[in-house]
């Protein structure tokens, strides 16, 4: 029996060595799960650094990002095992009973052990958007080519140019500064409205040229082959808001004004005066704006058709169901989880950075997971 108990013993040991050996490779089980947990927590980081900001604006506070640089996801496994048996020189073996081992003896003694441990060591490093990088990507007018290359592949023109764009061919979009406030012009809005519907007919389409100088061209095209007669009505009315030449089919895009009938001006915004539209929608306390402490809010903002009365909310205390919550200046801002044009806004904000791509000389980010 004691014999059996031995045997026993030794093989739940190498059984454990075995267990803890097949756990040794943790590096493909764990990116599976840290690839969907770090993405989710840089995007609600970056939800809440655009929301402060925004809110931040208001109170006349400075703009301020910080980007992460690096995530150093670091892993460590070890496991290891020991085993071993001692005798007195003097101990004899006995006869074979249940108590008494012959192998053994009455002083023998077998010993044996497990030992792992695992060592979870994230790194993060993060980097002040300063100098010219916070120039170039915030302080710059959003690059023409991004924008319409963003038109012809599905983004929502509504958005983007009632949002990003300042003028069409001298058609003004809504002005606010220091000075006052003008609302968007008619023809603006008409022909920011035609351009989303043709969208739903495919209609206008982009096209990149490069000049032997090595100069990009970019021409936008209305209309293509088999139009509907609806949206050639479309077509024309658009040439006469932007006093386009209808004979033509396809119209260069330049950001300089120009009067030129071949040509379609446009001239975008910066993400910043972009995030301060956003700001003059924010509901602040009225002690905060009758004490000075922030702006007050404003009604005929660029932008205004895409945002509803109130973008972003205010309470005393923490919000339950929030897209996205801060705490600043004594309150809690927060955007309702269930305030669809409000989060496509700041979905659009998110990926106004990555339009402002070809400004920004910025290494992407890496994830580098040592495993050991």
């Amino acid at each position: 029996m004691q014999k059996s108990r031995g045997v026993l013993a030794a093989g739940m040991f190498l059984a454990a060595l075995a267990v803890l050996s097949g756990c040794a490779s943790i590096g493909p089980g764990r990116m599976v799960q840290d690839r969907t947990d770090y993405n989710a927590s840089l995007t609600e980081s970056w939800k809440r650094q655009i929301l402060l900001n925004i809110v931040k604006i208001r109170y006349v506070e400075p703009v301020f990002f910080m980007d992460v640089g690096d995530i150093v996801a670091g892993y460590t496994m070890e496991t290891g095992g020991n085993a071993g048996f001692s005798r007195t020189m003097y101990d004899s073996p006995a006869p074979f009973t249940d108590n008494n081992n012959p192998v053994f003896g009455n002083f023998g003694r077998l010993e044996f052990g497990v030992t792992g441990r695992y060592t979870d060591r994230p790194t993060i490093t993060y980097k002040p958007m300063t100098g010219a990088p916070f120039r170039k990507g915030v302080m710059s007018a959003l690059p023409l080519r991004n924008v319409m290359l963003g038109l012809d592949t599905g983004m929502s023109a509504q958005f983007m140019f009632s949002l990003g764009v300042r003028s069409i061919n001298g058609l003004r979009n809504a002005t606010m500064s220091s000075k006052g406030q003008l609302p968007a012009q008619p023809a603006f809005k008409r022909a920011v409205d035609i351009l989303a519907r043709l969208q739903l007919d495919n209609a206008p389409r982009v096209r990149t040229e490069t000049t032997p100088q090595g100069n990009e061209r970019i021409y936008l095209i209305f209309g293509g082959k088999n139009a509907s007669p609806e949206t050639l009505v479309l077509v024309r009315e658009l040439q006469g808001l932007l006093d386009l030449d209808p004979a033509l089919g396809e119209y260069e895009v330049v950001s300089n004004p120009d009067q030129s009938r071949t040509r379609i001006s446009l001239q975008t915004y910066s993400l910043l005066q972009i995030m301060a539209f956003v700001a003059s929608r924010v509901e602040i306390p009225e002690k905060d704006v009758a004490s000075q402490s922030a702006l007050p809010q404003s009604a005929s903002a660029p932008g205004a058709d895409v945002m509803g009365e109130t973008t972003v909310h205010s309470a005393g205390t923490k919000p339950l169901d929030a897209f996205a919550s801060i705490n600043f200046h004594g309150h809690w801002f927060w955007v309702d989880d269930h305030d669809l044009g409000t989060k496509r806004v700041f979905s659009f904000l998110m990926l106004a950075f990555t339009l402002m791509e070809d400004k920004v000389n910025t290494p992407p980010l890496q994830m580098t997971v040592p495993v050991q």
